[in-house]
C-alpha cells in the first residue's frame, strides 16, 4: 500500500502541475489585464508602469510562470519547523508497523487515521503561510483572501453534503428494494427533475416560494435570500445565532443538495441493484438469513463503493464551493470571490483558488482509493 499511495502522490503532483501550466496559459492568453482599467485614465502612465514592474508583467510568460510556482509552493511562514517533521516521522514509523502487524482489512482505516492526526496535530500546533502574491484588484494578501472565505464554503457546502448523504443514500436504497413500484417511480422522476434543471433555476425558485411568498402567505419570515448572518448577528444570544444561522443557511444548502441528493439516490439505486442480484446474495437468503441481515450487512458494504466515489470528488469541489449558489444568495464564500477575480482578472486569486481545488481533488481521490480497500477486501494494491 505504502508504495500504492507513493505512485499516486506522484501523479498527482504532475497533474497539478500540468493544471497550473495549462490555467496560467489560459488565463494570459483570454484577452485583457489586470490594469486595463486604470489605462482608460491618461494620468495614469506612470503608475502603470510602475505597477507592470512590481507586478512582474513585463517579464517573458515562462518567467512570470516560474515566479509564480515558486511563490506559491514556498512558505512565508513555516514555524516551528520541528512539528510537522516529527508528526511526519512519527506517521511513517507507525504506518510501517500497519503494514507488517495489522490485518488487511484494516490496514486502509488503520494508515489513513494515523495521518489524519498527523496532519491535524501538525497543523494545529504550527503556523502555515505561503507566498501566494498580492491581489491585483487591491483585496491585500492572497493566502489571507483565500482562507478568510474558506469557513463561509465549508459551512455551506458539508451542510450541503449532510442533506444530501442523509436522504440520497436511504432513498437510493428503499427504492432499489422496492424496485419498479410507485415509490421508486416517483423518486426516479423527481432525480430526473433535479438533474435537468439548472442550479440557477432552483436557487431563484427557492428564494421565490420559500422566502418571499411563504413570508407573505404565513406573515412570518422564515428564511433569509441573501447573506451569512445577520448584521447584529454579534448581539444576538446562543438561541438566536443558531436560529440566525439556520435561516441563511436553509435555502443555499437545499439548492445543492438537491441536486447531490439526486446523483446519490440513482447511483445507490443502481449499485445495490447490481449487488442484490448477485450470487452471495442468493446464497445468503437460501441459507435462510433474516432480510435485514442480507440487506444491512451484506449488501449494502458492497453498493456503497460507487458512493465513496462521488462523495470524496464533491467534498474536493466544495473547496472552490458552489460558485453559482454563492453568487445567486451573496454568500461570502471561496465561490464568489471565484468569480470575482476572474471579472478583474486577478490572477493570484485565480490561480490560487483553481489550485486549491485541484489540491483537494487529488488528495480525495487517493483517500477514496484508500477507503475502497476498507471496504471491499477484494481491492488490492500490490
Amino acid at each position: 500500500m505504502l508504495a500504492y499511495i507513493t505512485r499516486r502522490l506522484v501523479y498527482g503532483l504532475v497533474t497539478l502541475l500540468a493544471l497550473s501550466m495549462i490555467v496560467f496559459s489560459l488565463l494570459q492568453a483570454s484577452g485583457g489585464g489586470p490594469l486595463d482599467r486604470l489605462k482608460l485614465n491618461p494620468r495614469m502612465q506612470d503608475l502603470i508602469a510602475q505597477l507592470t514592474k512590481d507586478w512582474g508583467l513585463d517579464q517573458p510568460l515562462w518567467r512570470q510562470y516560474l515566479t509564480w510556482l515558486w511563490n506559491y509552493v514556498t512558505p512565508n511562514d513555516f514555524s516551528p519547523l520541528w512539528v510537522p517533521l516529527v508528526a511526519i516521522a512519527i506517521a511513517a514509523g507507525v504506518t510501517f508497523a500497519i503494514v507488517k502487524l495489522v490485518k488487511y482489512q484494516w490496514k486502509g482505516a488503520a494508515i489513513l487515521a494515523v495521518w489524519v492526526l498527523a496532519v491535524y496535530g501538525a497543523v494545529t500546533n504550527m503556523t502555515i503561510r505561503f507566498n501566494w502574491g498580492i491581489s491585483f484588484q487591491g483585496f491585500g494578501d492572497v493566502w489571507d483572501l483565500v482562507f478568510s472565505r474558506v469557513g463561509a464554503t465549508f459551512r455551506l457546502g458539508f451542510t450541503a453534503l449532510a442533506i444530501a448523504l442523509i436522504i440520497g443514500i436511504p432513498l437510493g436504497i428503499y427504492q432499489a428494494i422496492r424496485q419498479y413500484s410507485f415509490f421508486d417511480q416517483l423518486g426516479t422522476m423527481g432525480a430526473f427533475l433535479m438533474f435537468s434543471t439548472p442550479i440557477f433555476i432552483i436557487g431563484v425558485g427557492l428564494q421565490i416560494i420559500l422566502a418571499l411568498y411563504l413570508e407573505k402567505w404565513t406573515g412570518v419570515k422564515l428564511f433569509f435570500v441573501t447573506g451569512m448572518n445577520d448584521p447584529g448577528y454579534a448581539n444576538l444570544s446562543l438561541i438566536q445565532r443558531i436560529i440566525d444561522t439556520i435561516q441563511h443557511l436553509a435555502l443555499p444548502a437545499i439548492s445543492i443538495a438537491l441536486i447531490s441528493l439526486a446523483g446519490y439516490s440513482r447511483f445507490q439505486r443502481a449499485s445495490m441493484l447490481e449487488v442484490l442480484h448477485s450470487d452471495y446474495l442468493r446464497t445468503a437468503k437460501a441459507k435462510g438469513l433474516p432480510r435485514r441481515k442480507v440487506v444491512v450487512k451484506h449488501a449494502l458494504r458492497n453498493a456503497m463503493i460507487p458512493i465513496v466515489t462521488l462523495v470524496s470528488l464533491d467534498i474536493a469541489f466544495m473547496i472552490g464551493g458552489a460558485i453559482i449558489t454563492e453568487s445567486i444568495f451573496g454568500w461570502p464564500g471561496v465561490g464568489r470571490l471565484y468569480i470575482t477575480a476572474i471579472a478583474g482578472i486577478d490572477y493570484p486569486v485565480v490561480m490560487a483558488i483553481v489550485m486549491v481545488i485541484g489540491i483537494g481533488i487529488v488528495a480525495m481521490n487517493i483517500i477514496a482509493d484508500i477507503l475502497y480497500g476498507v471496504m471491499d477486501p477484494r481491492v488490492r494494491y500490490d
